[in-house]
């Protein structure tokens, strides 16, 4: 089977009905909140699927130091996973090895997108099968599926489990869905001649460097050089569901008339390199360059990482310069 898919409420609700199967799984409710993500006051806030186990996208990043949870980074690395050695220790303490399906779903506000960091940074440890509920929380219930009003929290398992060895069974980090800083540059002094291309998955004002306050962690604003605009991460998925696949099909024509899926993409003598901000948005756009049968990576780095280096060019527009220029 492939190591990811999207599962529908149905397949989980039979997973819940079989108590043997259900040991064989393990369900991630991914959510966070800041203060530019703030909790609402929607009922269905407090509503869970049974058994699930709740994630922050930063505990695959800083473990159980919240201190350097999104938006409290203090520099690039802060936003990236953790080194693969915590990684695996961090994700095993969830009760997570290398053979568990984990299935994730996420909740609003932006529960895709959060959902969708983990599921890749999930692959990328090393876990073999790795599923996404398309629709997240909000499919569930219409479904009708079973609910839960508590929930464990992901911190709370962790300590229980901290004295769990990091031997249980062997991981293997999949490098080969992870971009470098140093393929990032060479692709951004290419001018098109390497086997891979560079899509920027932010807002208009980002990319062109007309917003300059969209993070507060932030110094600089543009793109990366020869990188193509796909346009934010809502344009991925139908915009009422948040679900991905309903949108499959219109994202590939998209592609296509942007530039980003060509023949050489289609064959896979072409991989996708995704790029956003701190590496959560693109999450998205990589799985569903997978979803549609190509080779991606993700930037985990993002513009975050690239702008804080000196030495790394940045594009941006003529009105992005004539601002700059106004305030200074």
């Amino acid at each position: 089977m492939s190591d990811f898919q999207l599962v529908t409420p149905e397949s989980i609700a039979n997973r819940l009905a079989d108590p043997t199967g259900a040991k064989r799984w393990t369900l991630l409710e991914a959510h966070f909140t800041a203060p530019d993500h703030p909790p609402t006051d929607n009922p269905t806030h407090a509503l869970h699927i049974p058994g699930a186990i709740q994630v922050h996208p930063s505990y695959l990043e800083a473990g159980l130091n919240h201190a350097k949870y999104y938006p409290l980074y203090g520099c690039p690395a802060d936003g990236n996973l953790l080194p693969d050695d915590e990684l695996r220790s961090a994700i095993q303490r969830l009760g997570i090895t290398p053979d568990t399906t984990v299935v994730v779903y996420g909740r609003e506000p932006d529960g895709t997108m959060a959902a969708a960091r983990l599921v890749w940074g999930l692959l990328y440890a090393g876990v073999q099968r790795v599923r996404l509920l398309d629709g997240g929380l909000a499919g569930w219930l219409d479904f009708g599926g079973a609910t839960a009003s508590t929930i464990k929290l992901a911190r709370d398992v962790a300590r229980c489990n901290a004295n769990v060895g990091d031997d249980v069974d062997p991981w293997r980090s999949r490098t080969d869905i992870l971009a470098t800083t140093s393929e990032v540059r060479a692709i951004a002094m290419s001018n098109g001649s390497t086997p891979s291309k560079l899509v920027d998955v932010r807002d208009a004002g980002e990319w062109d460097g007309t917003i300059t306050d969209h993070y507060s962690f932030f110094s600089s604003s543009g793109h990366i050089p020869t990188a193509i605009h796909q346009g934010e991460w809502d344009n991925l998925c139908d915009r009422t569901t948040h679900s991905l696949a309903p949108r499959l099909d219109a994202v590939a024509r998209r592609w296509r008339a942007q530039g980003i899926l060509d023949a050489d993409v289609q064959s896979g003598d072409t991989t996708l390199i995704f790029y956003c901000g701190t590496g959560w948005r693109s999450s998205i756009a990589f799985l569903v360059a997978r979803l549609l049968g190509l080779r991606a990576k993700n930037y985990d780095g993002g513009f975050y990482g690239w702008s804080r280096a000196e030495a790394e060019p940045i594009a941006e527009s003529n009105t992005a310069r004539r601002l700059r220029r106004v305030s200074a």
